[in-house]
């Protein structure tokens, strides 16, 4: 007979603080694996959108020819000036589900792909906030919108190109490109500029800068993003 007794691999004191050590483990990395995503998803969203509204613009100058002939003297336009812009220029060729005025005078477009953009055309080219989430919210704080809007410009006069680089020429325009405006060409200076800087003390509480940031670094939001 046979008199072999078999010990349990675990006891039920050890199961319970098997258990309660793993649990302690997925709720330090849950966090930062979900935040992970959240950066990949909004860089990988963010990327899509620069190329949609770029690719969009090849084609609409292939039917109208170069962008600096679209306008006459430079202005601030109003909300119909814009709407007419967009209905020429861009709208024919992007797919979207409707537009409205949710904002002074830009025109918002809401994406078929997910996402809003509002656009407006002033003296120096044209300002466009690129919203992840699709919403403009007047009251958000700093923290929402470095996590949701983001800027680009179109058309204007820059002194870089999109590698940092001094231009010869500082009368070259893009065509769309992430907001740099006055930027000095650093690095540090999308970070930590005062008024447009791509951190959370800043004086305004849009982005400016935080797109031309992510952009730099690959279209990746990185540890230095302030997230």
């Amino acid at each position: 007979m046979n008199n072999t007794h078999f010990k349990p691999a675990f006891t039920l004191a050890e199961t319970l603080i098997t258990i309660s050590i793993i649990g302690i483990i997925a709720a330090m990395t849950l966090p930062t694996l979900i935040t992970n995503a959240q950066k990949e998803a909004t860089a990988s969203q963010l990327k899509k959108f620069y190329n949609t509204i770029n690719n969009a613009l090849q084609f609409a100058k292939a039917d109208h020819g170069d962008v600096e002939y679209w306008m006459g003297t430079p202005k601030d336009l109003t909300y119909e000036e814009n709407l007419d812009f967009m209905k020429t220029y861009i709208l024919p060729y992007i797919k979207y589900n409707r537009y409205d005025n949710c904002f002074e005078n830009a025109v918002c477009i809401y994406m078929t792909a997910g996402g809003m953009f509002a656009f407006r055309y002033d003296k120096n080219g044209g300002d466009i906030f690129y919203f992840i989430n699709g919403k403009y919210n007047p009251d958000a704080s700093i923290n929402e919108n470095i996590r949701n809007v983001f800027a680009f410009q179109f058309n204007k006069i820059n002194g870089y190109d999109t590698d940092g680089n001094k231009m010869e020429n500082k009368g070259i325009k893009t065509t769309v490109e992430p907001y740099s405006m006055n930027w000095d060409g650093t690095y540090n200076d999308l970070i930590y500029n005062n008024g447009r800087g791509c951190n959370k003390t800043r004086s305004s509480k849009r982005s400016t800068f935080c797109t031309k940031l992510i952009q730099m670094n690959d279209w990746k939001i990185t540890k230095d993003y302030p997230w």
